[in-house]
């Protein structure tokens, strides 16, 4: 993995041995889709609502629910080494995958669209500030969203060694803002109440659901992982160690300057420089993430559309398209669509573990059938649990996109089971 190509991306084939990496920049990479600035600013929300100590309880807890849920999406790409849009192809049958390849695609394109346009206006206001003109927040945008595009055609190799330079300096920043204002701050009011509005299970919901979106496509990493063991440990680190670190720390300033928007903070403790890095690179950590998955997707539905020609034309599309604020006003539509999303992993789970019995290999694709149906029911169910569950209506977990999850496994599970001869499941009796 020591040069940049542009190809493929193995969109249409296991990774082979010869390019895997290892565990530590696994998890580097996963670190850096966790650094991103609607993070911080869920950090400050939880801590305003629920407290900051009862809200550090929420961020542990929920962290952990997530690396165990990661801990087995990324054991479905480390034993198959295949993207999450090829393993899909074998829970929803060789035409079916396609239907959710493509959703994760129009998610992931609006979402960069939106963040690009999001943080045209937070760079406009940084540079104001530390660079002493205006500049435009469109040009910014655009800008910002073509060197991310550059970034993404060279595929895995590039957003590691992305990862590997700006995770430790954003770390390292982020330590030293929150040092600064505990050094300048009155450290009592870490103890103060919070409003109310939530409590350690609100804030354990918030924290699972603002990830689970990110669970379904971990294997896209971990498939390139030399030792499996070591890959989940890095997962474990990632979002059950490093994760609720990151939040803590994002925290901090927040609760003790009573301001929410980190970058502001950054620029009142006097380091603009900094607040510009962290605005940046965090940026960049989390949309060159949805872009690659936005490549994967649509280049596994067809072997006629590489990876780098899908990331380059979808990508400055999205870019074109940040540049209108009316950009914004799809983020209800987007949020409702990804609610079917976290089902996709619990029926990939389920069909891996205990449908498939681990058995996803190359050849066994030809024997797929076009459309598994038994998995379109439990996505479909998902769907309707999670929407309803959104509305308040039926609770399972608290959260949404975990409700989702769960009752499309379940859904699956059952379907497949009475349909034991079935092409999923051969080795079962009648």
């Amino acid at each position: 993995m020591s040069k940049f190509n542009l190809g493929d991306d193995y969109s249409h084939q296991p990774v082979p041995e010869t390019d895997r990496t290892s565990a530590y920049n696994i998890a580097v990479i996963i670190i850096g889709g966790t650094i991103a600035v609607p993070g911080f600013l869920m950090s400050s929300q939880i801590s305003y609502g629920a407290g900051f100590y009862p809200g550090l309880i929420g961020f542990i807890i929920g962290c952990q629910v997530l690396a165990v849920i990661g801990i087995f999406a990324s054991m479905v790409g480390a034993r198959s080494k295949l993207s999450t849009y090829l393993i899909l192809r074998y829970s929803f049958g060789t035409s079916g995958y396609r239907f959710a390849n493509y959703l994760i695609a129009a998610v992931m394109f609006f979402w960069f669209a939106i963040l690009c346009n999001l943080f045209g206006a937070a760079a406009q206001e940084v540079v104001s500030i530390v660079a002493g003109f205006g500049a435009s927040k469109q040009w910014l945008a655009v800008i910002g969203g073509l060197v991310m595009v550059g970034i993404t055609i060279y595929g895995f190799n590039a957003i590691q060694k992305m990862a590997l330079l700006m995770v430790p300096l954003l770390a390292l920043i982020l330590l030293y803002g929150a040092y600064r204002s505990l050094a300048l701050g009155d450290i009592g009011m870490l103890g103060n109440p919070g409003d109310g509005a939530l409590g350690i299970g609100g804030a354990i919901s918030v924290v699972i659901g603002a990830y689970s979106g990110g669970i379904v496509t971990l294997p896209d990493y971990v498939r390139y992982a030399r030792s499996e063991r070591r890959a989940l440990a890095a997962v474990y680190f990632a979002l059950g160690i490093s994760f609720p670190i990151v939040l803590t720390v994002t925290a901090i300033p927040s609760v003790l300057s009573g301001e929410q928007d980190l970058i502001k903070i950054m620029l009142t403790l006097g380091v603009g420089v900094s607040a510009l890095i962290v605005l940046i690179f965090s940026t960049m950590s989390s949309n060159v993430g949805m872009l690659y998955s936005v490549g994967l997707s649509v280049a596994a539905s067809s072997k006629k559309v590489k990876f780098w020609w899908s990331v380059a034309l979808l990508g400055v599309l999205a870019t074109a398209l940040s540049v209108f604020d009316v950009v914004t006003l799809f983020i209800p539509y987007i949020s409702l669509l990804g609610i079917s999303i976290p089902s996709l992993c619990g029926i990939y789970i389920c069909d891996f573990f205990f449908v498939n019995a681990q058995n996803y290999t190359v050849e066994k694709i030809e024997s797929l059938p076009a459309y598994n149906w038994p998995a379109f029911v439990a996505w479909g169910t998902g769907f309707i649990v999670g929407g309803i569950s959104v509305k308040g209506y039926i609770t399972l977990t608290t959260v949404s996109a975990f409700d989702s999850m769960i009752a499309a496994a379940i859904c699956y599970c059952i379907l497949t089971r009475r349909h034991p001869t079935s092409i999923f499941n051969p080795d079962r009796p009648k």
